[in-house]
């Protein structure tokens, strides 16, 4: 049976307690194994225990939690260049301050979400009310005038039947493909596809990209700390991201690099990053603070990838509640319309 993946809160919590485990000079197994006889929860009991046997079978603890098959690439990996780079600790203590950020995120887009689908469902079940019952009982009501006023309402009350279709009929599709995508978005294999559509879709490919560069640039960063040459930082971070633009960046800039460009100017033919960072890096070489120009770079590549999903986030729902306002007002027109040609023929 396949295992469920963990949560980014579970996630978090696992890196936390790994990295602690490290900084008391704890051996991993001895802690894992802790970990399991002590954990109150029975999900996090079975993993730890998982843990615990691979990492007594003399594995690496990336190669622990990759067997597992609990964990998400992006933590395997990184786990794997914290073993690289001898900074598993701090590896560790990043990460669950990146899946921390990551939960927090994501309930934030859920609730963004969730709110106003419920306002859509409720609406969807208005207009089904108003298709079924409401108009034609309004038609009913209009034919008891006479044959004049009859023939007047006959063509808007046609309208307002069919105007409602059509919305019950579009707000249905929507519930269904946001249904669907929830259900497809639980499953591992099918979130990575929706996340490449993502990467490809005119309105969220700057979201996806700004991702992968806070991503790469958080490894990055930790890699020109330990001293990493920049060929193999390079090739280290392009397992880290699946999204194909940045990936190719990446490879182009390794290219330039091993055909002996500069690193920094390498990045900027590229286009791995702007002229900005790229002078960044050069003045940092020069000064001997490579590490600390990372560091920024890193931060800033964060703020933006922050900066982009919560402008996206906040957009969402003024948007679907102005869906809403619109169909509520076509909602009233259609009920109208009748009457005011009523009135109009008997006046």
């Amino acid at each position: 049976m396949k295992q469920k993946p963990l949560t980014n809160e579970e996630v978090s919590y696992f890196c936390e307690q790994l990295g602690m485990i490290i900084e008391a000079g704890i051996p991993l197994a001895d802690g894992l194994e802790t970990l399991a006889e002590e954990a109150d929860d029975q999900r996090l009991k079975e993993i730890s225990g998982q843990l615990y046997n691979a990492m007594d079978e003399d594995t690496t603890l990336a190669a622990a939690m990759e067997k597992t098959g609990f964990f998400p690439d992006y933590a395997v990996k990184t786990v794997k260049i914290g073993l690289v780079t001898g900074r598993l600790e701090t590896t560790l203590k990043g990460l669950a301050e990146y899946y921390e950020k990551r939960a927090d995120i994501r309930s934030t887009v859920k609730s963004a979400f969730s709110h106003p689908l419920l306002l859509l469902a409720m609406m969807t079940v208005v207009v089904i009310i108003m298709v079924v019952k409401i108009i034609p009982m309004f038609k009913d009501i209009f034919f008891r005038f006479d044959e004049t006023a009859a023939a007047a309402a006959e063509s808007s009350v046609d309208f307002a039947y069919k105007l409602g279709i059509g919305l019950m009929a579009v707000l249905a599709a929507v519930l269904v493909i946001a249904a669907v995508i929830a259900v497809l978005s639980a499953v591992p294999k099918t979130r990575r596809m929706l996340s490449n559509t993502g990467a490809n879709f005119i309105f969220t490919r700057g979201i996806s990209e700004a991702i992968a560069m806070a991503d790469i640039t958080s490894a990055m960063s930790m890699m020109a700390e330990c001293g990493i040459s920049p060929e193999e930082t390079l090739e280290l971070a392009k397992g880290l991201t699946n999204n194909k633009r940045i990936e190719a960046r990446l490879c182009e800039c390794e290219k330039l690099v091993l055909d002996g460009e500069g690193f920094a100017d390498s990045i900027r033919k590229s286009k791995l990053m702007n002229s900005m960072d790229a002078h960044s890096l050069r003045s940092a070489y020069k000064a001997g603070t490579f590490d600390t120009a990372w560091r920024k770079i890193s931060e800033r590549c964060q703020n933006e990838c922050d900066r982009r999903i919560y402008g996206a986030v906040s957009l969402i729902e003024p948007v679907i509640i102005g869906v809403i306002a619109v169909i509520i007002g076509a909602l009233l027109l259609a009920v109208m319309l009748p009457m005011t040609d009523i009135i109009s023929t008997l006046g």
